[in-house]
C-alpha cells in the first residue's frame, strides 16, 4: 500500500517530463510533501518560498499568469489557512495555480489539530472556481495528475498521508465531478472520499459477512433485522471531486432508503454539505447522517483517533447497521 501524497510526488516527476509548463512552488516541506524528487530532476522548475505560505501563493499566481502550471505543495492545515491570499490572488484572478495540500484529515495522528487538515474542503468549496480533487488510490491519482496538469483552471489537490489499498478495478477512468460506484448495494449508500473510501468498503464487507451468519448480527452487538439475515449490501461510492454532478448523484441515490456520508474532516463544511443540498432537496428523499469529526481533533496515535471519531471499518459498520435497523419496513 502506498499513500495519495507518496503517488502525487511520483506522478508529478512523471507529468513534468512530458509538460515543460509544469512548475513547482515549495513552502520547505519537500520531503513531506513528496516534491523532493522534482526538486532534484527539475531545480531550475522549482521555486523555493520558504515557511511563507501567503507569498508561496502570490508567486504561483504569478506564473500561472505566466502560462505555466503551478502545483504548490504543503500542508492542507498551512496551506489554507492563508485563505485571504487564495481567495484574493488565486480565485479573483482565476489564476490556474494547483494548490496541494498534504496530511489532510486525522492521520497526521500525535501533531494534533494544529496541524490536520480538517477545515480545507469547507474553505475551499466556498470559491467558485475552484475545483476539489482527493484521489482514493494510487490509479486515480495518476488519472488526476494527468487531469491536473493538461487543464488550466484553478485546484485544490488533497492528499493523504496513510498508505491506502487500490480499489480501482482495471479500466477505471476518472472524470471530474462523476462520483464512482465502487460496490453496488441496497438499502444504504456510503458516500466516501479519499482516504475513507477504503475503509468504507471494508465496513461492506463486514456487513455483508456478519449480516447473513445466523441471528442477522454484526459487530457492536447490533440486530437488524431481516435485511441482516439475507446479509446487509451496502451501496458504496467514491466522490473523488468537487463539485458533484447532481444528476449523477440523484440516480445512485434513487432506491436507497438511506445515505451515510463518511469523511475524514468536519462535519460541517465538507462532502457532507455539498451532497446534502442535493439528496435533501429530492422529492422522496432518504434519511441522510453523517461520520465526521464534530470537533477539533485531538493528538494521538492515528488509529486511535479514527475509532475515537467512529471512522474506522468497526466504526461504520456499526453506523450503518444502526441506521438499517432504525429504517421503516
Amino acid at each position: 500500500m502506498t499513500s495519495t501524497r507518496d503517488w502525487f510526488g511520483t506522478a508529478l516527476v512523471e507529468i513534468a517530463r512530458e509538460y515543460d509548463h509544469v512548475v513547482v512552488v515549495n513552502c520547505d516541506l519537500a520531503k513531506a510533501t513528496r516534491t523532493l524528487p522534482f526538486k532534484e530532476e527539475f531545480p531550475d522548475r522549482f521555486f523555493e518560498c520558504g515557511i511563507a505560505e501567503a507569498n508561496a501563493i502570490g508567486v504561483a499566481a504569478g506564473l500561472a499568469q505566466e502560462g505555466f502550471r503551478p502545483f504548490l505543495a504543503s500542508f492542507g492545515h498551512f496551506l489554507t489557512g492563508k485563505f485571504l491570499e487564495i481567495f484574493q490572488t488565486v480565485g479573483l484572478n482565476d489564476a490556474g495555480v494547483v494548490l496541494v495540500g498534504t496530511h489532510a484529515g486525522l492521520a497526521i495522528g500525535r501533531d494534533g489539530p494544529t496541524q490536520m487538515g480538517l477545515r480545507d474542503l469547507a474553505l475551499m468549496r466556498t470559491l467558485p472556481n475552484v475545483r476539489v480533487f482527493q484521489p482514493a488510490d494510487g490509479t486515480e491519482t495518476w488519472q488526476m495528475m494527468a487531469h491536473l496538469a493538461t487543464d488550466r483552471r484553478p485546484a485544490y489537490l488533497r492528499l493523504c498521508r496513510q498508505p491506502l489499498p487500490e480499489v480501482h478495478a482495471d479500466g477505471y477512468r476518472f472524470r471530474a465531478g462523476i462520483p464512482h460506484v465502487l460496490r453496488a448495494g441496497a438499502d444504504v449508500v456510503v458516500f466516501a472520499m479519499g482516504g475513507t473510501v477504503p475503509v468504507a468498503i471494508e465496513a461492506a464487507d463486514r456487513l455483508a459477512a456478519h449480516g447473513a451468519a445466523a441471528g442477522g448480527s454484526v459487530p457492536g452487538g447490533l440486530a437488524v433485522g431481516r435485511p441482516a439475515a439475507r446479509g446487509i449490501a451496502p451501496t458504496v461510492v467514491n466522490v473523488s471531486s468537487l463539485p458533484v454532478d447532481r444528476e449523477t448523484v440523484e440516480r445512485i441515490v434513487a432506491g436507497h432508503r438511506r445515505v451515510l456520508v463518511v469523511e475524514d474532516h468536519y462535519a460541517v463544511g465538507g462532502l457532507a454539505d455539498e451532497l446534502g443540498r442535493i439528496v435533501l432537496g429530492l422529492p422522496d428523499r432518504p434519511r441522510f447522517d453523517v461520520l465526521a469529526v464534530p470537533d477539533y481533533g485531538q493528538a494521538g496515535p492515528p488509529e486511535d483517533l479514527y475509532r475515537r471519531y467512529r471512522l474506522d471499518a468497526e466504526g461504520i459498520t456499526a453506523h450503518v447497521a444502526a441506521l438499517l435497523q432504525d429504517a421503516p419496513r
